[in-house]
């Protein structure tokens, strides 16, 4: 193989291990599944999503607290531009929106995290950006460093009730989500 072809074979490798964090970290998310959102970060990490900046240990804390208030929660990824500044570091915008449906109750558990978007009950989808400085240590490329910058935020109300009939599988935020019987 030329040197040509292993540089190319090499960078698609490491743009499929970039995509591939930013996807876990979204399941991690997801699925309260937070030890899988600390794998994307290096543990000297810094995030600045806006009500919390600070360490990983700080975030994970955050986000705990955060999202028990959200009921449902789904991250949508779209344009992803990566821009190389060497074969171990790599600038990253990612297009994201989320969507989460927040509890009936939990209105107070986020104000208790800085945020004070959203009602009790109210669906929330925010569009925005992760601008991140994924670096490669060890063969693995995490995020060293990531800023979400904020675009816009839509509030709807949520149906009181489920619009979905009782013998449908419906999505949970925790090991009981059917994803986890698919992965067993």
């Amino acid at each position: 193989m030329s040197d040509t072809t292993s540089s190319f074979m090499e960078q698609l490798r490491a743009e499929r291990d970039i995509k591939n964090t930013l996807q876990q970290y979204c399941r991690g998310v997801d699925r309260r599944d937070f030890e899988r959102v600390r794998e994307a970060y290096h543990a000297d990490a810094e995030d600045h999503h806006g009500p919390y900046n600070g360490n990983i240990d700080g975030l994970i804390g955050w986000m705990v607290r955060r999202h028990e208030g959200v009921a449902q929660s789904m991250h949508f990824l779209g344009n992803c531009v990566i821009d190389w500044r060497s074969d171990r570091i790599a600038l990253v915008e990612t297009y994201c929106v989320t969507y989460q449906r927040l509890k009936a109750d939990g209105a107070s558990s986020l104000s208790d995290v800085g945020l004070t978007v959203g009602n009790s009950g109210q669906q929330t989808q925010v569009r925005c950006r992760y601008l991140d400085r994924f670096e490669k240590r060890n063969g693995q490329w995490k995020i060293a460093h990531r800023v979400v910058a904020y675009d816009s935020l839509l509030l709807e109300e949520s149906p009181a009730q489920s619009p979905f009939a009782g013998d449908m599988q419906l999505s949970t935020r925790n090991h009981d989500d059917p994803l986890y019987a698919l992965l067993a």
